[in-house]
């Protein structure tokens, strides 16, 4: 085995029992190797020392302190999310976008629904089943996406204050 997997068998050895054939492998690898040695030493020494150490103690009032400071902080963000909020344009989703959107509603609802009834779990699709049914997830994406990738748009658009960004200034 290489140097890099019994440091890995050494480190599992404190978390896991290891198996009495991993132990040999270690035993007979640090027999040989100085450096695996030192990192089993060292690694042993760090251990002992993290088992030894005192408790850290917080100072007085730090918690109180940090709590109150959490609670300012919380009673601050909806007033700061109230005044970005009305710095945030909400213009509606252009009309001709909606105008768009109709015809594919409609295909979907009057043309391509009524072949869903050919559909049966039992059967094999279709081409015809099959092309009406990726139509329609497709219109269903469509419908959804489609708003919120103009918003979005147009929000990389446009300021914090709602205002067009300049595409020539750095």
């Amino acid at each position: 085995m290489r140097c890099k997997d019994i440091e890995r068998l050494i480190i599992d050895s404190s978390d896991k029992d290891l198996s009495q054939e991993e132990l040999s492998t270690i035993e007979k690898h640090i027999a040989r190797c100085a450096l695996c040695a030192h990192f089993r030493d060292d690694l042993e020494k760090i251990r002992m020392g993290v088992k030894t150490m005192p408790q850290p103690v917080l100072p007085p009032g730090l918690a109180q302190k940090t709590r109150r400071t959490c609670q300012a902080e919380i009673s601050r963000r909806p007033a700061a999310a109230s005044k970005i909020a009305k710095l945030i344009p909400s213009d509606p989703i252009p009309k001709y976008v909606w105008a768009a959107l109709l015809p594919l509603i409609l295909l979907t609802v009057l043309v391509l629904a009524p072949t869903l009834k050919e559909i049966r779990l039992d059967q094999t699709l279709t081409f015809a089943s099959a092309a009406a049914l990726t139509i329609i997830i497709q219109n269903a994406v469509t419908l959804l996406f489609a708003p919120i990738l103009i918003r979005r748009r147009r929000w990389k658009k446009q300021d914090i204050r709602g205002i067009p960004m300049n595409a020539n200034a750095s």
